[in-house]
């Protein structure tokens, strides 16, 4: 579909207003390849999040490492995206999306490729180079959804849009928790089986990485020649702001800073979660590996699900807090669901229980993007969302090292009672976040000036 609309945009008191020239915006049907492509190429990055905790039990007994060893293979993806964070996207920021991608695809085929060394008994130090490298591979990848969708998708898709990029990261570490279980064997003592194992993982993934990494390289498009909406239309013909003003800007923002204490609390019970499942599940379920590994996929891809509805929902309503609200309390109640069915032992109970917890947790990822990122307009939809990132990586650690140390000592209850006990302040903090969705404001405004 194809508009003229005006474009020259000339401040006002601080506020940019449209003038009439000529303009032209474009739904391109090429944005669904565009979201497709990122979304696996994201998946594949997602994989190498859950690939060692999944077998947490073999790989601590094949590699001779502690419990806290494996955890460290997904916690180093949130210390290294903290540590890069602010240099990376100052530089997604100059190189812009295409070459953000092919970055992306880059550092996780080399990650894969570096898993060829980790099939010996003594190679975990490589496990960790491994690790490292897909955790920078995520640096670049984590930002991008909100930023590909403001890009490529009209304003009434943009929440859909965004839900399918980061449902892309997501699915991949569903198939980490499936993918090794069923390639590698569970039995320790079988080491040539585990090294063949291994190695066929290394094959698989390094293959796919690098067809991927060809079709980035040769199909992929940094941005439509014409924009998808008129707010985007707008900041195209507006100078972009510094990237450390607008850093200061959003760390000075209090609606920000509680949508980040949100986000991160919510976001790093998730990866908590997903970190030490396996570890919860089979202190019930002994020797249930494979279902242990069924469950982690299960509590992905219904919170995919959620996501998806939830995206759609915010696309028909704009209610971004009060659908936040909901998912929030959704959220507690059914971790405290997950945890007063453990003790039954019945594994299709814990599958429904899980399912559910991760159909509300999942689901509120995506929505902390953009609703940042409504609350913050006109400011960079990229560097908003990678400042939503940190507070992920941030939160993560704290949240999972407080299970690392609780699960050992006091059990499956009691660690996930502080889950409870974290979730139940994202309750409280959300019910303080404004309601003043700035982006929807725009869009409205300058429809209603220029009507379709």
């Amino acid at each position: 579909m194809d508009h003229l609309y005006t474009a020259d945009t000339i401040p006002r008191n601080g506020i940019y207003t449209i003038t009439h020239t000529k303009a032209e915006t474009k739904v391109y049907k090429r944005r669904i390849w565009m979201l497709f492509l990122f979304s696996f190429c994201s998946m594949l990055c997602g994989m190498m999040f859950t690939m060692y905790p999944s077998m947490s039990k073999l790989n601590m007994c094949y590699y001779g490492v502690g419990q806290e060893a494996i955890a460290w293979t997904t916690m180093i993806s949130m210390v290294v995206y903290i540590v890069l964070v602010f240099p990376v996207s100052y530089i997604i920021d100059c190189i812009d999306l295409k070459w953000t991608v092919i970055c992306t695809a880059l550092f996780n085929t080399l990650a894969c490729a570096v898993q060829f060394s980790t099939l010996s008994k003594d190679s975990f130090p490589y496990v960790m180079v491994s690790s490292c490298l897909s955790s920078i591979a995520n640096v670049f990848v984590l930002g991008v959804p909100p930023f590909l969708a403001a890009k490529w998708f009209p304003s009434n898709e943009l929440s859909r849009a965004c839900a399918f990029g980061v449902s892309g990261n997501h699915l991949g570490v569903a198939l980490g928790f499936v993918i090794p279980n069923y390639m590698i064997t569970s039995v320790c003592e079988n080491e040539d089986l585990i090294a063949a194992g291994k190695r066929n993982v290394a094959i698989f993934l390094t293959s796919v990485n690098l067809l991927v990494f060809f079709l980035i390289n040769i199909t992929f498009q940094n941005a439509p020649k014409f924009p998808p909406s008129l707010s985007q239309l707008q900041k195209r013909n507006t100078s972009p702001q510094p990237y450390h003003k607008i850093v200061f800007s959003l760390m000075k923002n209090v609606q920000f800073q509680l949508i980040f204490v949100v986000n991160g609390l919510m976001a790093g019970t998730y990866l908590a979660i997903i970190t030490f499942l396996n570890n919860m599940i089979l202190q019930y379920f002994p020797n249930k590996e494979v279902e242990a590994g069924w469950m982690g996929l299960f509590f992905i891809v219904t919170g995919l699900v959620g996501s998806i509805i939830a995206g759609y929902i915010l696309d028909r309503t704009h209610r971004f807090k009060d659908t936040s609200v909901v998912i929030c309390i959704a959220s507690v109640l059914s971790i405290v669901l997950f945890n007063a069915v453990l003790p039954l032992e019945t594994l299709l109970i814990q599958f429904l229980a899980i399912g559910i917890l991760g159909f509300f947790l999942t689901s509120f990822l995506p929505i902390g993007y953009e609703y940042a990122i409504e609350i913050t307009y006109p400011l960079s939809e990229l560097v908003c969302a990678c400042m939503i990132n940190t507070s992920t990586q941030i939160f993560g650690i704290i949240i999972t090292e407080m299970v690392a140390n609780l699960l050992p000592k006091y059990g499956v209850i009691i660690s996930n009672c502080s889950l409870i006990a974290t979730l139940f302040i994202c309750c409280i903090v959300i019910g303080f976040v404004t309601k003043d969705y700035k982006r929807s404001k725009k869009n409205m405004e300058i429809n209603r000036r220029d009507p379709i």
